[in-house]
C-alpha cells in the first residue's frame, strides 16, 4: 500500500513529460480514438517511458505498484481503459512481441534524448524550452523519437510520412 502512496508524485511527473506529445499528436490527427493508442510498439514505448519515469522518481516498486502507476497514466492520457492497458502490456511482454520490445528501446533512447534537455541530469521538469541552441537541437531529437514510436504507427496511418 505504501508503494502505491509514493508511486503517486512520479505518476504525475510521467504525466506531464508525455502530456505535451500526446496532447500535440492529438491535435495533428483529427478524431483519434483510445483504441488508436493500442499498437504494440506505441505500448511498449509508454508504458517503458512511464516505468522509468515511475522509477527514477521513487525508486523500484511492487509489480502492482507500477503496474497501477502504469494504467493509471496511460488512462488518463490516451483514454484506454486501465484493465486493457494492463492485459494489452502484460500479453505483448511475455509474447516477447517485437514491436513492443522496439518501443521499450525507443523509451530508453527518449529518456536520454529527454535528460539532454534539462538543466540537469535527471531532472524531470515540465517541457519548458531553455531557449539555448543544444535544447532546441534536443526538443528536435525528441520530436523525431516521438514520430518514429508513437506517431508512425497510428492504427489508422494518419501520421505515416
Amino acid at each position: 500500500m505504501f508503494d502505491l502512496l509514493r508511486a503517486r508524485p512520479a505518476r504525475k511527473a510521467a504525466f506531464s513529460v508525455l502530456e505535451p506529445f500526446v496532447l500535440k499528436t492529438s491535435a495533428n490527427g483529427a478524431g483519434l480514438q483510445a483504441g488508436d493508442w493500442l499498437q504494440p510498439q506505441i505500448l511498449g514505448f509508454l508504458a517503458t517511458l512511464v516505468t522509468l519515469i515511475v522509477e527514477r522518481k521513487c525508486g523500484e516498486l511492487r509489480t502492482h505498484a507500477l503496474a497501477s502507476a502504469q494504467s493509471s497514466v496511460l488512462n488518463a492520457l490516451t483514454g484506454i481503459g486501465p484493465e486493457l492497458v494492463g492485459e494489452e502490456i502484460c500479453l505483448l511482454s511475455s509474447r516477447r512481441d517485437p514491436a513492443f520490445t522496439a518501443g521499450s528501446m525507443g523509451a530508453l533512447a527518449f529518456l536520454e534524448a529527454l535528460d539532454a534537455t534539462r538543466p540537469s541530469a535527471g531532472e524531470l521538469v515540465g517541457m519548458e524550452p531553455l531557449g539555448t541552441a543544444s535544447s532546441e537541437a534536443g526538443s528536435r531529437t525528441l520530436d523525431e523519437l516521438w514520430h518514429d514510436h508513437v506517431e508512425r504507427h497510428m492504427r489508422r496511418g494518419q501520421f505515416l510520412a
